[in-house]
């Protein structure tokens, strides 16, 4: 196993990932002055902080009335978050305690966005859950979203998230986080033994992802890459044919899966909304809408994953502007509801949804 996971590092080191996003500084002091009429030149008036009366009330007050407001049901999932044993996946729990005794801490710590909106930290999230890896959650914004505390700047140099903590070492990028895990916790492996296809599958991720990047972020030759994602989107479908699948290597979700998975699921929502090209339900690529529906009956990915909205909205800020072709307004609309479908109780997913539904646990009865 351990020469699986050499051969799996070595594959990682030499496909290149792209730079983050740089961070968007906000000055929020500027702000409130101009919001308050101050700033400089004539007829602004200035106002001190002293001015200021802060008539919030406290936490413990806030605290208080949600918990004479909440319904029983609401109670229990905040005593099952804080337990740790709750029964799934949760963006706002701060530890998974799975199959851990009583009493004893989890040697790993995920560091990781507030959000859940970050793709390289899902997919981190993805592989602990699936290997049910007892783990510790702090949250940190992504920079885009805000600035960082002095004691993460301590343990990340960079600022870069997921960062994990394992038995006290400090790990700081999202494939050696994984890579650690899997040797750590060979329980459950996502690695097979000495797999030939594991280095091209990684390799031809890398060029889906860097395709469908540098489309969505721009005009320029639209149908020139168009046709070049959609050929990229082919080859993926014939490998996930050739393995068999309905996963990448087979009939089991292995690592390659989850590097796929977070891109994959960002594909789907945000090439619609912007490019007016369905991944979902598609027939030019059907072992893909396989893969997705095989991920989404597993809950360590069903309730790790995002929906279209978030996405298509979450994306600007990371990546940059998304360039829009007007043929996409109506898929815009239909995410957005700006076209008025958006409406509850949700519609019986007879299969025309551009979201499915399926996976989603039916409504508990009143």
């Amino acid at each position: 196993h351990t020469t699986s996971c050499m051969l799996f590092a070595t594959t990682l080191l030499t496909i290149r990932t792209p730079l983050r996003a740089p961070p968007v500084r906000m000055q929020l002091n500027n702000m409130i002055r101009t919001l308050m009429g101050g700033g400089g030149g004539n007829g602004g008036g200035n106002v001190s902080a002293e001015r200021l009366e802060d008539a919030a009330p406290s936490w413990e007050a806030l605290a208080a009335k949600l918990d004479t407001a909440s319904t029983d049901d609401e109670r229990a999932f905040r005593q099952d978050l804080e337990s740790g044993r709750a029964a799934r996946a949760c963006s706002l729990a701060s530890q998974r305690l799975f199959d851990l005794p009583d009493g004893e801490a989890p040697r790993l710590t995920l560091f990781r966005d507030t959000a859940a909106w970050c793709p390289y930290c899902e997919k981190v999230w993805l592989v602990l859950e699936e290997k049910r890896v007892p783990y510790e959650v702090k949250k940190v914004n992504m920079n885009c979203y805000g600035d960082k505390p002095a004691w993460f700047w301590a343990i990340q140099p960079s600022g870069g998230i997921p960062v994990a903590k394992l038995d006290g070492q400090v790990i700081r990028e999202s494939n050696d986080i994984i890579l650690a895990v899997e040797e750590a916790f060979p329980d459950r492996p996502l690695l097979p033994q000495g797999d030939p296809r594991v280095r091209p599958l990684l390799s031809l991720e890398r060029e889906l992802f860097s395709a469908w990047f540098r489309w969505l972020t721009s005009s320029a030759s639209e149908g020139a890459q168009r046709a070049n994602f959609e050929a990229l989107l082919r080859r993926v479908d014939g490998e996930l044919a050739a393995s068999g699948g309905p996963y990448f290597l087979g009939a089991d979700l292995s690592l390659v899966d989850c590097m796929f998975a977070p891109f994959l699921e960002r594909m789907a929502a945000s090439l619609p909304y912007y490019k007016a090209l369905t991944l979902r339900r598609n027939d030019g690529w059907p072992r893909i809408e396989q893969w997705f529906l095989a991920m989404e009956s597993r809950p360590s990915y069903r309730h790790v994953q995002s929906d279209f909205y978030t996405h298509v909205h979450d994306l600007p800020p990371q990546i940059g502007r998304c360039q829009s072709v007007p043929e996409a307004e109506v898929f815009a609309a239909e995410i957005d509801g700006s076209d008025g479908s958006w409406s509850l109780p949700l519609p019986e997913d007879d299969g025309s949804l551009l979201q499915p539904l399926q996976g989603l646990p039916p409504p508990a009865a009143a």
